[in-house]
């Protein structure tokens, strides 16, 4: 844990060195995500099933369906870099309208209860993959891998508590990763 703390510390440091600050960063996200409400499809459904994971069959492989078009070019510019250093990038899940969101976290909260749920899953209204500017990435050697590249393909990992969730911004790629949140509900 400390590790990871020392780790965090030493970027938010090198980010501010290189003339960016990780808070402002989470700041020019969320406007980001606050103009996507405007022109996303809301209830554009995402792929929801996919193939197999090569590498992992407890995972699927969706297409990247409804993603943004910026989101899914960054994506597959992931997808070939990776390929690239021989790691294979599963998308676990991708977009989800409103009610496949919903769905998700009816879901969590009858599992797990309300407590829990909050940790894990936002509403419709909040989430980031009903905007299309969010991936889940599968499994750990590729969630690593994409980690590692700092946001220089415009993909963040932006919560704590989920180390496959990743967003797409494109200031990501010049201006580095925004400090992330402790869940999705924090």
């Amino acid at each position: 844990m400390a590790a990871a703390a020392q780790s965090a510390a030493q970027a938010s440091t090198s980010a501010v060195a290189a003339g960016t600050d990780p808070a402002a960063v989470a700041v020019k996200h969320a406007a980001t995500l606050d103009a996507a409400r405007s022109t996303a499809d809301l209830d554009a459904p995402g792929d929801n099933k996919g193939a197999v994971c090569p590498t992992d069959p407890q995972y699927v492989n969706e297409r990247p369906t409804g993603l943004q078009p910026d989101t899914a070019a960054a994506w597959e510019e992931a997808l070939s870099q990776a390929a690239a250093v021989g790691v294979t990038l599963c998308l676990e899940d991708g977009k989800r309208s409103r009610t496949q969101q919903q769905a998700t976290y009816d879901d969590y909260v009858q599992q797990y209860g309300q407590t829990m749920a909050d940790q894990y899953v936002l509403s419709p209204e909040k989430s980031a993959h009903v905007l299309g500017l969010a991936v889940d990435v599968q499994p750990l050697a590729g969630h690593n891998w994409l980690e590692q590249t700092a946001g220089s393909l415009g993909l963040c990992r932006t919560y704590d508590n989920e180390t496959w969730h990743f967003e797409y911004d494109a200031i990501f790629a010049t201006q580095g990763c925004p400090t992330r949140m402790a869940h999705p509900g924090a």
